[in-house]
């Protein structure tokens, strides 16, 4: 396999959203609940859907809140729910995304979009109407839109409110964001900072309304009052509005629990890190825009800076940016009418309505002379923050230096300690890593099963090695294979490193190794392994003539055939050019010790899964089986594509293989 090089990774780069093995148990729990989607049958397992419904209501003060599969259908739902429909206009921004004007369109309205104000796109400049059908007021970056002001401007029309970029950010009068429009709508797309891959949140007090909302999201129906078990779902007809399916999964609703969890310290860590950029960007000459309500609660989608006078245009200082730090900015959104996602014409259903515009000059300022740093990167820590700051001021970044956090390596090595002599060696070569830029801790996992030594002596002078010794005779499974699995999936289950390795106890590795996968780890690939060369019990390399891992016979040979019209192995090579998948699309091999994991994707992997007999016979070991699910679930793999791992044969997994 051949390995396309790619840029380093931004250290400043923040991952968003944050993920970890919590939000994998909360979709794992709603799995096992047997409910998948708000039609699903009754269970004794609480919806996700309501839980997370139930807390937005309780965290926005609202009496009502219904999860929707998108943002945009939250807004169509909304306008539905209003009596929005043909013959109708809906004000908005000129400056938003291309989702609210697109659901205006859905309903069959016309959409009419206002210029901004020289202090904000969200506030009403020039409107092209006086007595708008409704008003979509949206809350854009770190600043709110004023919705008393829209009540005072437009007292006829309905009010619905957008809060996707300011959820449950404080507002005026002890009031927060998704709690001021008759009703309110959040997008829960990826990039907010409540993510739930695709989703969205119809908010409002009125119980009517939230009747034909929910009816209106799925399918005409409500939900029973009180379902019995043995149904076929838990809803019934709600013989109130025609409805569609706009509902959000279950799945995205347990994502959306564990994000809500997350969210008051991301908070407070975010209003921390826009309080520190702006006292460094304080006289710099750049002009930050965030409300008081942004500030103190944390709670945007981005921070929106107006570029000074000496900055051509906001395409190029992104561009500049990037290019001296690693860090992506945005720009303001494009005048929507005027921008490249806006074609209603080239939709039959949409190409008649047309829409309602005038001067948009403040909306085009917005975009050419504005750029917006997203709402993660406050969450990057100090570092992130100064070197941003120093690349918009120009200036020497601040003398206080935060030191980086070097990643952690754990190396696991299962032994039961009967081959000593090899067991140092294993552990040596992991003592002899040379160039790596990481801490390396080792464990030692010892299985004390029948017939295992009273005392395994580690060598001498190896730092950071830990010894956890497993039970006696039936803590494990008696069969080797499995009881090498079982270990391994112990090991997983307590593991202590940002990256996890395995080495055999009779395998080395080359003082390359571990620094060649890093590389590879850095630039994003959560999996990444070597090759690995064949050697003999004395260190020798050896060639076969069969494939090694089968019983001596007609069937080894043919195997080792295919291998070497794949390019994987050849009887003239010791070297096994391991890979995840073969040359003709069928899945590879990869030995266990060449693997080096990122701790994040080792929680929906297990080593230790059951084989069936025919799976015995062909000798599939917890290697293959971890290999197939790294390929089924499409996990990003690379290698170096260097036979760092010597790989010693005649061992517990190729007993007949004779190397001396």
């Amino acid at each position: 396999m051949t390995t396309r090089p790619l840029p380093e990774p931004a250290p400043h780069r923040p991952v968003w959203p944050e993920i970890d093995d919590l939000s994998v148990q909360a979709i794992q729990a709603a799995l096992l609940s047997g409910r998948l989607a708000v039609s699903g049958p009754p269970s004794r397992w609480p919806s996700r859907n309501v839980m997370a419904a139930a807390a937005l209501a309780r965290l926005t003060r609202r009496r009502h809140a219904t999860l929707t599969a998108s943002g945009s259908s939250a807004i169509v739902i909304a306008l539905q729910a209003a009596d929005v429909g043909p013959g109708d206009v809906v004000l908005l921004p000129a400056t938003t995304w291309v989702a609210c004007a697109t659901a205006v369109l859905r309903v069959g309205a016309v959409p009419a979009f206002f210029d901004g104000t020289d202090g904000s796109p969200c506030l009403v400049g020039h409107s092209p109407v006086d007595s708008p059908r409704a008003v979509l007021g949206v809350h854009l970056y770190a600043q709110q839109c004023d919705v008393a002001a829209l009540r005072r401007r437009f007292p006829d029309s309905v009010l619905i409110e957008d809060a996707s970029h300011a959820q449950l950010a404080e507002t005026a009068g002890d009031r927060v964001a998704g709690s001021l429009g008759d009703i309110s709508i959040m997008s829960t797309q990826a990039t907010k900072i409540l993510a739930t891959g695709e989703g969205g949140v119809v908010l409002t007090d009125d119980g009517e309304l939230a009747s034909r909302i929910e009816s209106l999201m799925m399918d005409s129906r409500r939900r029973l009052p009180e379902p019995a078990l043995g149904l076929l779902n838990e809803l019934e007809p709600a013989g109130l509005q025609h409805g569609a399916n706009h509902a959000m999964s279950e799945l995205s609703a347990a994502l959306l629990l564990d994000q809500l969890a997350r969210l008051p310290d991301q908070s407070r860590r975010r209003a921390t890190g826009l309080a520190y950029l702006l006292d460094r960007l304080a006289g710099a000459g750049w002009q930050a825009f965030a409300d008081e309500g942004a500030r103190r609660s944390g709670n945007f989608y981005g921070l929106a800076v107006r570029l000074p006078g000496h900055e051509s245009d906001a395409g190029s200082f992104i561009a500049k940016v990037s290019r001296d730090t690693g860090i992506v900015l945005d720009r303001v959104y494009p005048p929507l009418p005027e921008g490249p996602l806006y074609r209603p014409a080239t939709v039959k259903q949409y190409a008649g309505l047309g829409e309602l515009t005038g001067p948009l000059e403040r909306a085009r300022h917005w975009h050419d002379r504005h750029v917006v740093i997203p709402h993660h990167l406050f969450l990057a820590g100090e570092p992130a923050l100064d070197a941003l700051a120093t690349a918009m001021t120009g200036g020497a970044r601040r003398s206080r230096a935060v030191p980086r956090r070097r990643p952690l390596v754990e190396v696991v090595v299962v032994t039961r300690g009967e081959r000593p002599r090899l067991l140092a060696a294993a552990l040596e070569s992991v003592a002899a890593q040379r160039d790596v830029d990481a801490d390396i801790s080792v464990t030692v996992w010892l299985d004390k099963g029948a017939d295992a030594p009273d005392e395994v002596l580690l060598p001498a002078g190896l730092d950071g090695v830990r010894l956890t010794t497993v039970g006696h005779s039936g803590a494990v499974p008696a069969e080797p294979w499995t009881r090498v699995a079982t270990l391994r999936q112990f090991a997983i289950d307590r593991r202590i490193g940002d990256h996890l390795a395995f080495l055999d106890d009779d395998n080395t590795w080359s003082p390359d190794h571990l620094a060649g996968l890093l590389a590879l780890a850095r630039r994003g690939y959560p999996a990444v392994h070597s090759w690995r060369r064949m050697i003999d019990a004395d260190g020798n390399p050896v060639l076969v003539d069969r494939f090694p891992w089968l019983p001596p016979g007609d069937k080894a040979v043919q195997r080792l055939a295919e291998l070497a019209s794949a390019g994987i192995m050849s009887a003239d090579s010791s070297v096994i050019r391991d890979a995840v998948r073969r040359p003709d699309g069928g899945v590879g091999m990869v030995d266990m010790g060449e693997w080096l994991f990122d701790s994040t994707v080792l929680p929906v992997l297990r080593i230790a899964t059951p084989r069936s007999a025919a799976e015995v016979e062909e000798r599939i070991g917890e290697d293959d089986l971890l290999l197939r699910q790294i390929v089924r679930l499409g996990i990003p793999t690379a290698s170096t594509e260097r036979e760092t791992l010597r790989y010693r044969l005649g061992g517990m997994s190729n007993p007949e293989t004779v190397t001396r």
